[in-house]
């Protein structure tokens, strides 16, 4: 990635003296400056300063643990966020959607962007009130997503979990 220091200062709302001190280590790279520059260039904080983490006590990073495409495979992804409650991360594909009777409700599906959102998903014992359901069906890997009420039948079921929010990207 090519910019000026003008270009940089001006997209950050800083000055161009602002920048070049820190460029030229004149002036530490706080947390917060750590962020608005990997917020400018486009990378995960971490890459600037091993150590950010620990200085933004309200910020966590949240490893994602699965893709809905498959769920029986890790993935290497994260993501950073105030919440820190939810047993687990998914990756939803664009080409998933919440199945069930009358469910209008289609994930915004995008041509040219992987990735289009997080299920945060729990075991259903910890969020009794759900909406919608995670569920991978026996003999399958793909997660899919049900209106509670259109769940399908306990003997094809695998796994279940609820659904506690979608985190559009």
């Amino acid at each position: 990635m090519h910019f000026t220091q003008v270009e940089a200062a001006k997209d950050m709302d800083w000055t161009q003296s602002a920048i070049s001190h820190y460029l030229s280590n004149i002036t530490e790279l706080g947390p917060g400056a750590v962020v608005k520059f990997a917020n400018f260039l486009d990378i995960d904080p971490t890459e600037i300063d091993p150590e950010v983490e620990h200085k933004l006590p309200h910020i966590h990073r949240i490893n994602l643990s699965y893709s809905s495409d498959d769920i029986t495979r890790p993935v290497d992804e994260h993501l950073y966020s105030r919440k820190t409650n939810v047993t687990k991360y998914v990756r939803v594909s664009p080409s998933s959607k919440i199945e069930g009777s009358g469910s209008s409700v289609f994930w915004k599906e995008t041509s040219d962007v992987g990735l289009t959102g997080v299920a945060q998903i729990c075991a259903t014992s910890k969020y009794p009130s759900a909406k919608v359901l995670a569920i991978r069906l026996k003999n399958e890997k793909k997660l899919r997503f049900y209106l509670k009420n259109d769940a399908p039948p306990p003997e094809k079921i695998h796994k279940m979990w609820a659904v506690v929010a979608f985190l559009y990207m």
